[in-house]
């Protein structure tokens, strides 16, 4: 167990370097400089924007601004912004906690309808409920979120008033101004997700309550609810775990559009402003901060199959 730990920890650091890589390499490949972004390119001479380049380093050859950048991300300092002129450390913890405010709630929303609403589909298979679901799932996955952001917009905050229609507010200012402008936002990006959960675990647990150690455990008189729970939604478990796993980590790249329609100053928003003002050190560091906890949600999920189902040996 603590070896397949250690050797996925140790997995963690070729795949940080790779995403490092393509981020630092690409960003420079997209058209756009960022003397021009900070001088003005209309008003400003050559010699403005050579000055500029040398001093944002930008003059070297890529591969020695590689070289001098991955040099300091490995002892943790990523810069200096360019646009906001302060550590980018500093501009990241700042717009980290709503992203992941955003993310945690979807999810917990989509798991506390998602499996519920999967296992009794699977139960009531082929009644009105299934086919419900079902097309529940369609739907959900159908719609694009940015559409139902805008369209909740329109009837909770615009016609009803219920909720603001943008902003956000931290948590120390209390939790229900911090709840209101996080409602909306959390349904949007949840919903493609709660259906991706839902199909998931119906399927799943069809597949389970179809084995002949179901029908054992019928035959030998234990209670419908403990043979659902304890025999047929244990052993789904782990395909539906997996799911969650994935779910979280597509949650922090689809916060990125979610961000834009209700204008959370959230990291995903931060990174597609900072890939428009063509801030290299912004958008370097928040890719890897997305990286590295979509890893570590990756690796806390593959941890706990062998709670999940005792069968599963890491050291094999």
């Amino acid at each position: 167990m603590w070896l397949y730990l250690l050797k996925r920890i140790l997995a963690f650091i070729p795949a940080v370097f790779i995403v490092a890589t393509l981020i630092f390499f690409l960003t420079r490949v997209v058209p756009g400089d960022p003397a021009w972004v900070l001088v003005g390119h209309q008003l400003s001479s050559e010699e403005r924007l050579a000055e500029v380049r040398q001093e944002l380093g930008l003059d070297k050859p890529i591969h020695t601004q590689y070289v001098m950048w991955l040099s300091k991300a490995m002892q943790g300092d990523f810069g200096t912004s360019i646009f906001f002129q302060q550590p980018v450390v500093k501009v990241i913890a700042q717009r980290f906690p709503v992203t992941l405010s955003l993310t945690v709630l979807s999810l917990l929303l989509t798991i506390l309808v998602g499996i519920p609403l999967g296992i009794f589909s699977a139960i009531r298979h082929n009644t009105r409920v299934d086919h419900f679901s079902t097309f529940f799932s369609v739907l959900g996955i159908s719609l694009p979120s940015f559409w139902v952001g805008f369209l909740l917009i329109l009837l909770f905050s615009v016609t009803l008033g219920w909720f603001p229609t943008s902003g956000y507010r931290s948590l120390s200012l209390g939790f229900i101004p911090w709840i209101r402008h996080l409602i909306l936002p959390v349904v949007s990006l949840s919903l493609a997700e709660m259906a991706l959960l839902t199909r998931m675990t119906r399927s799943s647990m069809l597949d389970v309550l179809g084995r002949d150690y179901i029908h054992t455990a019928r035959a030998k008189g234990l209670g419908e609810g403990r043979v659902i729970i304890k025999h047929a939604f244990r052993n789904a478990l782990v395909t539906v775990v997996t799911v969650i796993g994935l779910i979280f980590a597509l949650g922090l790249g689809g916060s990125v559009l979610i961000e834009n329609v209700f204008a959370l100053p959230g990291l995903g928003r931060l990174i597609v402003s900072a890939a428009v003002r063509r801030d290299y050190p912004i958008v370097q560091a928040g890719m890897i901060y997305l990286t590295g906890v979509a890893l570590l949600v990756n690796l806390i999920v593959d941890i706990s199959y062998s709670w999940i189902n005792p069968q599963v040996a890491y050291e094999k």
